[in-house]
């Protein structure tokens, strides 16, 4: 009787001790994540001498983001690498290639990606990770995927972005004839019926538009979305706005900031928990990235 009671306490013991080792192998639902972002490069190798305290420039990004990188990390960017009018080909061509080497996750199209029209758009911009739910091309094909899905463990985090009909028009009648927009509600409705078929913990709103308020009447229209990044400088300050249970932030002008947000996500409930946002000034003070600095300065000099 007694050899009994002790085998089934030796059993009970071996099933609780089971027990305890899967429960702690699986992967904790509370999930942290970094969001590095930006927006409104506007074509500019360096800071923009439009620029008071002379913040920016692509070698100091690049800096910070190698700083700021901590686990799950993404680098996203809301629109408008590129200048707002055709200055100079061979810098344009350049920054798309320094930009390369900043490794962004995934960046939005904005107008200003095609001031050099379509053609150039093709040849060179598409070697970065651009993403578009509603822009296409004048036939009405994409010229991006419409989303774009980032697995970390425990974590599933959506991507998308669009383009306004106000941004759009910025562009001249000639460069706009290569190119169509799908309204935004209306693209937005369909993509977010194939994101929520990925069962992503998280969904980012990357948003260019001028339209005053976008991201408040899009997050109440579109409540799925915990995130918009978006191109509006009233958005760029610390503490990020809040619209029903969707932030929206932004990195400001030219440049000058990059954005950091860091979450506490519960991956059971899809549910941001806490968060703390930041603008780290591209100032003077961050050692500029040798290798970007270098290519840059090489550039200038062959263009005396």
């Amino acid at each position: 009787m007694r050899k009994s009671i002790r085998a089934w306490r030796c059993a009970i013991l071996c099933l609780l001790l089971l027990f305890n080792v899967e429960a702690f192998s699986q992967p904790s639902r509370i999930q942290s994540l970094t969001i590095l972002y930006t927006a409104n490069t506007n074509g500019y190798l360096e800071e923009c001498p439009c620029s008071k305290d002379g913040l920016g420039g692509l070698a100091r990004r690049k800096t910070v983001f190698e700083q700021h990188q901590n686990g799950n990390t993404l680098i996203l960017d809301a629109g408008n690498l590129c200048s707002p009018y055709r200055k100079n080909e061979a810098q344009e061509k350049l920054l798309i290639s320094l930009t390369e080497k900043l490794s962004y996750s995934l960046m939005n199209l904005g107008e200003q990606e095609f001031s050099y029209g379509l053609n150039f758009w093709k040849e060179n911009g598409r070697k970065l990770n651009f993403v578009s739910a509603n822009l296409r091309d004048k036939k009405g094909h994409r010229l991006t995927p419409p989303f774009q899905i980032f697995a970390f463990e425990g974590l599933r985090v959506a991507v998308t972005g669009v383009l306004s009909e106000s941004a759009f028009q910025n562009l001249p009648d000639e460069l706009r004839a290569d190119l169509s927009l799908v309204p935004i509600e209306e693209e937005l409705s369909k993509t977010l019926v194939h994101i929520k078929n990925e069962q992503p913990n998280l969904i980012v709103l990357l948003l260019r538009s001028q339209d005053y308020e976008a991201e408040q009447s899009l997050a109440k229209r579109f409540p799925e979305f915990h995130l918009i990044i978006s191109t509006d400088e009233r958005l760029a300050r610390e503490k990020p706005l809040r619209i029903g249970q969707t932030l929206a932030v932004s990195s400001g002008s030219e440049g000058e900031h990059v954005g950091k947000l860091s979450l506490v996500v519960d991956a059971s409930k899809n549910q941001i928990l806490s968060y703390k946002n930041a603008l780290l000034a591209l100032s003077k003070s961050v050692k500029k990235h040798a290798q970007i600095d270098s290519l840059i300065q090489s550039f200038k000099h062959s263009q005396r």
